[in-house]
């Protein structure tokens, strides 16, 4: 699980992308937006963009959080 975040993380900061995130963005969100949190998702086929997007926010790490009293968010998504 830690692999993946840390890997995560420095994909979201070095991968150009349609929005693209840098460190300052990353810090911002996880050290002055109170807890911070990740969820990752990846899937095939037609509803793929939906179905990531479901599994990233129904991680087992995310269990107990409300993401409805999030006060900042980053999301990253990546296609091939």
């Amino acid at each position: 699980v830690l692999k993946n975040a840390v890997q995560g993380i420095a994909e979201l900061i070095t991968r150009p992308g349609m929005i693209n995130v840098d460190f300052a963005d990353v810090r911002t969100v996880m050290s002055e937006m109170g807890h911070a949190m990740m969820g990752s998702g990846i899937a095939k086929g037609e509803d793929r963009a939906e179905e990531a997007a479901e599994m990233a926010i129904s991680s087992p790490l995310l269990e107990d959080i409300d993401l409805a009293g999030a006060r900042g968010v980053l999301v990253n998504i990546t296609a091939g």
